[in-house]
């Protein structure tokens, strides 16, 4: 049984599918399991459409189940890690073989996997899911779809969309990969699947983006369905990397080599084209949300997402709808633990602390202007409250010290610590009162260590100094426990807020809060991206007041507008808001005028030598204008799309993923003296000013797992020798 189950990462049974259900209470596209299938089942209309609308599973794999999906796209990159060192540091056994813990554990899952109680899911069942459909929509024609070609285009164009996507994802990965295009229907005992080029795989994914995008309608009725829009994004997106990756043919590098997807000298003409169509039919400027946190906002988002949401994966509240993961489980992996000795307990409203990924300090300090630039305060959650009765709370107690200090400096109005302090010591953080607090500042801003840890609450800060020593330290907890980098502590920290779910579980009852099973859609595709996808063909043809009219655009609704209130927590302790205005420093903390000419891009931020590119903060081996300009754009996507699951596969596709990674993520990075030092190195665990990791340029693309390597055989059935199976393997594994 064991052997059958693993050979479902090459072959399909038939799958648990979807179909339309108008009665869902928000969505369109949701989960039935049907019993007792035979094949015969989807070569009449209505099969047909119960298999198309099951193709839309996939649509969830970022997102639905850790090991299948996040932990390839998102960690490891130049803002983004995995909490856990191990895999932080990129170490051998969790990336560098074809056992480690990403290849058995991830890339398996990813390709296609079962368990007893489920059909395959993954890439290889769903992209031969969507053979089999091609084939009945082809050649069967049952029903509408034989008596009405305009439909039939377009839900054919549907199945080709969502297998190009596959086949973009597990290429993003894997490089040259199989490429099947016809229906595998039973087991054969052969498993001959020889890999295509990636330069052959592009042709076909373009070819059927770009059908689908000439026989999909503008709209749909039902949310989540494939629009011309998100056909046209994706195409634009496919002709970039196709032009990013032009020139590396002929490189001594293997691993941008291997990004090799042909040369085609319109490639940038098309997306410039194709971008400005999909601009241009969602609105233009007038498309894209006025608020960024309204597009992440479950109050909003969730009821009615707005229209600069091109596309996104379905889930529903009704969790038994969501499949075999229970939902969206993206709301688990990017909070850290905000209930360490806090007062706090765990509640839907801040959601389940797991800690899986957290953000590199690059991530928080490529946010250049956190004052006039809103995305920092509405994409981190910066402040927690105290939601714990004093007699049952987790908070910690006073200490002598810490009371005396507060005694003399507590703002007015704020109560006195009694001393000498009773035994047992009270509590630090009340009910209702502020728990944590984050400030991610740099050396030179460090904050004194004693005001920092004698404060009524947990104040989370980068660098401290200590007034009697002169010394600096970097991620202290309140205790003086080293935290952060490999030391073994790392959380609490500043986490992104962007999939917290009131709803988990199903609903706001907070007996959910343990509940890993989220309801929120998840966005996979927004006007804001297809912006800057044509910015950097401009930017890449030289065309740079055009990139700089579409960058802008993201800036003028990132900036804080006129009467908009900042948080606190920026208003009291962010070192640059010395530079508001007295009005703007008065509770609420409104806005003083729009603040887009404080942020607004010109290309002073991408010329060599200006203060505006030296405040950028660019990596060493990026020098010169074009190249400045190109990580200007990645800079940005962090700012505009953090944990939003693309990082890792554009970077990737545009050939800087490593050079990113081991000049700005110090858990990966295998480099020296880039990092500013603490006192507090920890025997080399904390911040000595060196990187941790061990990322290899071969690690920008997966190994093939060995799992899948020992079921591969020739034409005729006969299992591949050790040498075949190496050369099958990618550079580096």
């Amino acid at each position: 049984m064991k052997q059958h189950m693993n050979r479902n990462i090459l072959i399909i049974a038939l799958v648990t599918f979807a179909i339309l259900s108008m009665g869902s209470c928000k969505k369109f596209l949701t989960e039935k399991q049907v019993a007792t299938l035979t094949q015969d089942y989807y070569n009449d209309e209505s099969g047909l459409n119960s298999l198309i609308n099951g193709l839309y599973v996939y649509s969830r794999v970022k997102h639905e189940w850790e090991a299948n999906g996040a932990r390839l796209i998102e960690p490891e990159t130049d803002a983004y890690m995995t909490a856990t060192a191990a895999n932080a540091q990129m170490t051998s056994a969790n990336y560098g073989t074809n056992v480690s813990a990403i290849a058995n554990n991830n890339v398996t899952n990813f390709l296609g996997s079962a368990n007893s109680n489920y059909a395959p899911m993954g890439t290889y069942p769903h992209i031969n899911n969507c053979n089999i459909a091609l084939d009945i929509i082809d050649n069967i024609k049952p029903g509408k779809f034989g008596s009405d070609e305009a439909y039939r285009k377009s839900r054919r164009a549907e199945i080709l969309f969502l297998r190009a996507w596959a086949y973009y994802l597990v290429s993003n990965q894997l490089g040259d990969v199989p490429l099947l295009l016809t229906p595998r229907r039973e087991d054969d005992g052969i498993y001959y699947f020889p890999k295509a080029k990636l330069e052959d795989i592009y042709k076909q994914i373009i070819s059927d983006v770009r059908f689908a995008y000439e026989n999909l309608p503008p709209t749909t009725s039902e949310r989540g369905r494939i629009t011309k829009w998100a056909a046209g994004h994706l195409l634009a997106k496919l002709y970039l990397n196709r032009a990013q990756a032009a020139g590396y043919q002929s490189s001594g590098e293997v691993h941008l080599k291997m990004l090799y997807k042909g040369n085609v000298a319109t490639d940038l003409d098309s997306v410039i084209t194709l971008a400005t169509e999909v601009i241009n039919g969602k609105g233009g400027v007038a498309g894209m949300a006025p608020d960024y946190w309204t597009l992440f906002n479950p109050a909003v988002a969730e009821t009615s997402p707005h229209n600069e949401v091109i596309w996104a994966a379905q889930f529903d509240i009704n969790i038994s709808l969501d499949g075999r993961f229970g939902g969206n489980r993206s709301c688990n992996y990017h909070i850290g633990d905000y209930t360490n000795q806090t007062g706090v307990t765990r509640v839907q409203g801040y959601g389940r602390p797991f800690g899986t990924f957290k953000p590199t300090d690059f991530a928080y300090d490529n946010f250049r202007d956190k004052v006039y630039d809103s995305r920092y305060y509405k994409t981190f959650s910066s402040e927690y409250i105290g939601n714990m009765p004093t007699a049952t709370s987790t908070s910690y107690t006073w200490t002598t010290a810490a009371a005396t200090w507060w005694n003399a400096n507590k703002p007015a109005g704020e109560p006195a610590i009694p001393l000498p302090l009773p035994n047992p010591a009270p509590k630090r953080i009340l009910q209702g009162k502020r728990a944590i607090i984050y400030l991610e500042n740099q050396k030179d801003e460090a904050l004194d260590s004693t005001m920092v840890m004698s404060m009524p609450f947990q104040f989370m800060v980068r660098w401290i100094k200590s007034s009697v020593t002169n010394r600096f330290y970097y991620r202290l907890w309140h205790n003086g426990a080293n935290m952060g980098l490999a030391t073994g502590m790392s959380a609490p920290y500043l986490a992104s807020k962007k999939y917290v779910d009131p709803l988990k579980g199903g609903s706001s009852d907070e007996a959910n809060f343990n509940s890993e099973n989220g309801t929120r859609d998840a966005i996979l595709m927004r006007l804001a991206e297809t912006y800057l996808i044509r910015a950097e063909a401009y930017g890449r043809k030289g065309q740079y007041s055009q990139a700089l009219a579409d960058i802008n655009v993201l800036r003028q609704r990132a900036a804080y507008k006129g009467g908009e209130n900042r948080p606190n927590v920026l208003v009291e302790w962010e070192p640059k808001a010395t530079l508001l205005a007295p009005s703007e420093k008065v509770f609420p903390y409104p806005a003083n005028g729009d603040a887009y000419d404080k942020i607004q891009v010109t290309e002073a931020y991408f010329t060599p030598g200006t203060p505006q590119a030296l405040a950028e903060g660019y990596i060493a081996t990026v020098t010169s204008k074009p190249d400045m300009f190109i990580h200007f754009i990645y800079n940005e996507k962090v700012r505009e799309f953090l944990t939003e699951g693309i990082a890792w596969e554009d970077q990737h596709n545009a050939g800087i993923l490593y050079d990113r990674t081991v000049y700005l993520n110090q858990m990966a990075s295998d480099k020296t003296g880039l990092w500013p030092v603490a006192f507090n190195t920890a025997s080399g665990n904390g911040q000595n000013g060196n990187g941790k990791g061990q990322m290899k340029k071969a690690y920008t693309f997966r190994p093939w797992p060995n799992n899948y390597l020992v079921l591969l055989t020739d034409e005729t059935g006969k299992p591949l020798d050790d040498a075949v199976r190496l050369a099958y393997q990618n550079p580096g594994y």
